[in-house]
C-alpha cells in the first residue's frame, strides 16, 4: 500500500508552508517504512500562473521521494477573482459559485484520473485545503482519503462546501490543537475523527551568525521575518509598525526581510531607512541570520503551524507574533518562547524589552528550542499519522513495507 500526498506544487527549495511541510511528511513516512510518493501538478508554485506548466509531466525523484507531476488544467482567472472578491467583500456566494471557486484554483485532470484509477493501491493525504486539488480529489475516494488542511481563519475556511469536504473524508490531521478546534468551531467535525499529529522542524546545519554579519557587513542588532511578501501574511502591518518605531527609537536596531513576494511591499522595504531586504537566502545564511536576531516577527494572523517559529527556535532565538493569532500565541504561551503584540504600543514595549534584556531573551530562546525538540520531531509526527491510520481501519501491514 502506497501513501500518496497530493500537493499543488511541490520542489525541492518551494517556500510555501504547506508545501514544505509535504515534503516532511514524506521523508518522515518514509523513513518509517511507508511507502511514500508526491502527487502533484506541472506547476512551478504559489507566484507562478496557477495553470501554467513549468515542468513536464512524468515522473521524477526529489530528495529520493518519488514525484508524480500531472498537467494541469487551464482555469478562468477573472471568474476566480470576481468571486473571490465578493467573499472578501463579506458577500454571501451561493453554492455554485463556491464551486466554481474551486474549479478555478489549481486543478488537473489527469491526476484526478490517476487517483481514480490507482485507489485501491494508495491512502491518499490532500494539503493544503483551499485547492481543488484537495476539494475535488478527496471526493473521488473519500473513504481512502485524509485532509491536512493548514486551516486558517480566513475567508474561505467558512464556506459551507469547506465544511462538506472536511466531513466527507475519512479522517483530519491537524498541525495544533488550535487549528483542530477551529475546524471543529466552524464545520462541526467529528472530533474522533482526526489527530493533532503535529509537524516536525529540523536544522542540519550548525548557525554562524558571526559568519553572517561579515558575509553582509551588518554591524547594527536586527531583528528578522523570514516567509512571503505578501499582505496576506500580515507583512505590511509589520513593516508599519517597524518603521515607527526606528523613527522613535534612540536604539537604531533594523529588521532584516527575508523572503520574495508583492512588488508594493518590496519597495516599501527599500525605502525605508531601517528595513533591509535580504532577498531569498539559502539554509544556511538563513539559520546564520536567524541565530544572530535579537528575535524573529511574525506578524502571520493566520498560521495553522508556522514552521519559521520552530526553526527560529531551533536557533535559539526568541519571537515576536500577533496576539490575534491563536496558533503563533499558543505556540508562545505552551512554550514560554516568545511573547505577542496587539498594536503599536505593546509592540514597541515588546522591542524595548528584547534589546535591553540580552539574558531573559537568551531563555526564552531556550525554552522555546526545548518545547520543538519535545513536541515536533518528525519522528513523532510520523508515528502519530501511522498510529491514526491504524486506528482508522488500516492494517500494520498494509501502511508499512
Amino acid at each position: 500500500m502506497k501513501i500518496g500526498i497530493v500537493t499543488p506544487w511541490f520542489t525541492d527549495s518551494i517556500s510555501g508552508g504547506a508545501e514544505r511541510f509535504a515534503g516532511g511528511i514524506a521523508q518522515s513516512l518514509t523513513k518509517a517504512g511507508c511507502n511514500v510518493e508526491i502527487l502533484t501538478t506541472c506547476g512551478k508554485d504559489s507566484f507562478w500562473p496557477w495553470d501554467d506548466n513549468y515542468y513536464d509531466p512524468g515522473i521524477y525523484a526529489v530528495n529520493n521521494i518519488t514525484v508524480r507531476r500531472f498537467e494541469l488544467r487551464k482555469r478562468n482567472k477573472r471568474k476566480y477573482e470576481e468571486i473571490l472578491g465578493k467573499l472578501i467583500s463579506k458577500e454571501k456566494i451561493k453554492y455554485s459559485e463556491q464551486l466554481q471557486l474551486f474549479h478555478e484554483t489549481v486543478n488537473s485532470d489527469t491526476l484526478y484520473e490517476f487517483i481514480f484509477a490507482n485507489q485501491e493501491n494508495y491512502i491518499y493525504f490532500f494539503i493544503p485545503y483551499l485547492f481543488g486539488t484537495s476539494f475535488w480529489g478527496s471526493k473521488l475516494t473519500p473513504e481512502r482519503s485524509f485532509l491536512i488542511p493548514c486551516l486558517h481563519d480566513e475567508d474561505m475556511a467558512y464556506l459551507e462546501s469547506v465544511g462538506h469536504m472536511f466531513n466527507r473524508v475519512n479522517g483530519i490531521l491537524f498541525n495544533t490543537i488550535e487549528e483542530q478546534q477551529l475546524a471543529s468551531r466552524l464545520h462541526n467535525i467529528n472530533i474522533e475523527d482526526s489527530v493533532v499529529s503535529g509537524g516536525g522542524v529540523e536544522i542540519n546545519l550548525e548557525p554562524n551568525n558571526q559568519g553572517f554579519r561579515q558575509k553582509y557587513r551588518i554591524e547594527t542588532d536586527y531583528f528578522i521575518y523570514v516567509g512571503r511578501l505578501v499582505s496576506g501574511k500580515n507583512v505590511p502591518q509589520m513593516l508599519e509598525l517597524f518603521n515607527r518605531f526606528y523613527e522613535n527609537s534612540d536604539q537604531q536596531a533594523k529588521l532584516l526581510v527575508v523572503g520574495k513576494g508583492e512588488k508594493q511591499i518590496i519597495d516599501t522595504i527599500k525605502n525605508s531607512p531601517g528595513l533591509i531586504h535580504m532577498g531569498e537566502l539559502n539554509d544556511q545564511d538563513k539559520f546564520d541570520a536567524i541565530s544572530g536576531s535579537v528575535a524573529l516577527i511574525q506578524p502571520s494572523l493566520m498560521e495553522s503551524f508556522s514552521i519559521v517559529i520552530m526553526e527560529s527556535w531551533l536557533c535559539g532565538t526568541p519571537v515576536i507574533v500577533h496576539e490575534l493569532s491563536a496558533v503563533t500565541k499558543g505556540h508562545c504561551d505552551r512554550s514560554k518562547g516568545g511573547l505577542y503584540y496587539k498594536d503599536y504600543d505593546s509592540f514597541e514595549n515588546i522591542l524595548h524589552k528584547y534589546l535591553n534584556s540580552r539574558e531573559e531573551i537568551k531563555t526564552m530562546g531556550l525554552q522555546g528550542k526545548k518545547y520543538v525538540e519535545s513536541e515536533y520531531t518528525w519522528e513523532l509526527t510520523a508515528t502519530r499519522i501511522i498510529n491514526f491510520l491504524i486506528e482508522k481501519g488500516f492494517r500494520k501491514e498494509e501502511i508499512l513495507n
